[in-house]
């Protein structure tokens, strides 16, 4: 564990009296959070991807889990989880407070990845789906945005989620714009949150009784406010549960008038 001073907020006007040493084997400071990604992601990764330093106002530091596929992942192979035990570590070595995972498949390996460091772990979006239930109705369902062919009823419950009977998937992976995504590698933005957009449109359509959605891939954050402003129910994705934890492991004093 990191020593507290070297965690503890400090804004600069007043310095502890005294000496600091760093961990052995920490090189870099200030990145709170540390982001597990997928080693084959080739595309151009926009404001709001995990991927990208600038989606998020606090510092993060990214950490690619080497020789992780996105197949290997869905298909829960156990040498991903170990590759993701050796990042998850390699990130706390350099003083991250918090891990967080940019692929929601990695939740298959959420107990043993959170067994294997000292700082809080969580690896999938899915993992709100169990919070965002108790804010609805009991009657209203939750719309999860995903690869439905590769959602399974272990991913769910490693997320903790082990009732899905009020989870609609959503087949973003089936728009045409991922397609593209995936075979050319290059990504158009506008097309993506059009398509997006209109997907989620006709699901509520077909389904009024869903009250929130939650996403499980790293590139939905981007076009989260045009389905949003379709669709107008709360959403969820892996920057809204990044931000979170954020605000768990940094707490800053509150300024004001008494």
């Amino acid at each position: 564990m990191s020593h507290p001073e070297i965690h503890a907020y400090r804004d600069g006007s007043i310095w502890p009296d005294r000496d600091f040493k760093l961990p052995s084997g920490q090189h870099t400071a200030g990145n709170a959070i540390g982001i597990l990604l997928l080693d084959d992601f080739y595309w151009p990764f926009m404001p709001g991807d995990m991927a990208n330093a600038s989606t998020f106002e606090f510092q993060v530091q990214h950490k690619i889990v080497t020789s992780s596929t996105l197949k290997a992942v869905k298909q829960a192979d156990p040498k991903v989880g170990r590759a993701l035990i050796k990042a998850a570590q390699a990130l706390q070595s350099q003083g991250v407070r918090a891990i967080v995972g940019g692929c929601g498949f990695f939740g298959y390996f959420q107990t043993q990845v959170a067994a294997a460091v000292d700082v809080p772990v969580t690896l999938s979006a899915l993992e709100q789906i169990a919070w965002v239930r108790r804010t609805l109705r009991p009657e209203q369902k939750i719309a999860v945005f995903s690869d439905v062919n590769s959602l399974t009823p272990e991913l769910f419950a490693a997320c903790g989620t082990p009732d899905t009977s009020d989870i609609v998937p959503a087949h973003t992976s089936g728009l045409p714009e991922t397609a593209r995504q995936r075979e050319l590698g290059c990504i158009n933005p506008y097309r993506y949150a059009q398509q997006v957009a209109e997907l989620a449109h006709d699901l509520l359509a077909d389904n009024p009784d869903i009250g929130a959605i939650v996403a499980e891939y790293t590139e939905f954050p981007t076009f989260a406010w045009a389905v949003q402003h379709e669709v107008n129910v709360p959403i969820y994705d892996c920057t809204t549960l990044t931000r979170w934890v954020y605000s768990g492991v940094v707490r800053h004093p509150f300024p004001g008038l008494i």
